[in-house]
């Protein structure tokens, strides 16, 4: 682990070729490149404390007109708080390609995601609607961070055309979303830095595979290491016998 100015010079160096990439991109260049195992809030507070993050633009602001934002990140049931996020891949010959998942607050199941080389909001609106396939939305609050693709209006009018309530964490706050982050944590130690995939057909099929296990296999300690699968399962029981 390289200290705090080291960690510093390196973010330095990837934010002056790449003036306008965010802590994301910054953190994902540090992984891969310059191969440091800092931990991404640790990236986002160096950026923060050095005033090296992007302002908050005003196509940002127009684009999230009307979406409160939002810090509570409990829920107490399934399919009432989702967090939606995206995170890079790196797939060699084919470089980065984007992971667009939806979670569960409550019962940490993966509901939907989509992993193409595209990073077009096209994708988030395909993770929600494999998500809102398997489960109900009516009652549901779906929270995103403040990224472009989540602002953009063919997503904003997939949120409407399910009748979905959307929030968004704080500008700049990567806490904000702690599932899916956790989540992205998980697939990054657990299967991508596992493997050096040398294109995205490579990395698609073992990503497929560990989103299956993920939910159906993966003991998961917030659950008192039930499966995600396992525990909405013994949840929607559970109601069925109260009812």
């Amino acid at each position: 682990m390289k200290n705090r100015e080291e960690i510093l010079k390196s973010i330095r160096q990837v934010t002056e070729q790449y003036p306008y990439f965010g802590y994301r991109r910054v953190y994902a260049i540090l992984k891969h490149r310059y191969k440091l195992s800092a931990h991404r809030n640790k990236v986002y507070q160096l950026m923060k404390d050095n005033n090296l993050l992007l302002p908050p633009t005003r196509s940002q602001k127009k684009m999230f007109k009307g979406v409160p934002f939002s810090l509570n990140v409990e829920a107490n049931k399934s399919n009432t708080l989702w967090g939606i996020d995206m995170t890079y891949i790196w797939c060699g010959q084919d470089s980065w390609c984007y992971f667009h998942g939806v979670i569960d607050h409550y019962d940490k199941t993966l509901l939907g995601y989509n992993f193409s080389r595209s990073c077009k909001a096209i994708g988030g609106v395909m993770a929600l609607a494999e998500a809102a396939a398997k489960r109900p939305v009516d009652s549901l609050e779906l929270r995103s961070d403040n990224g472009c693709h989540y602002g953009a209006r063919i997503f904003r009018d997939e949120i409407r055309r399910l009748g979905i309530n959307q929030t968004r964490t704080m500008v700049n706050t990567p806490k904000g979303n702690a599932v899916i982050e956790r989540f992205f944590k998980s697939l990054k130690q657990e299967c991508v830095w596992q493997h050096q995939f040398e294109n995205f057909e490579q990395a698609k099929q073992a990503v497929d595979e560990w989103v299956r296990f993920y939910n159906e296999t993966r003991p998961h300690q917030s659950l008192n290491y039930a499966t995600p699968a396992a525990f909405y399962e013994s949840e929607v029981e559970s109601v069925q016998n109260l009812a």
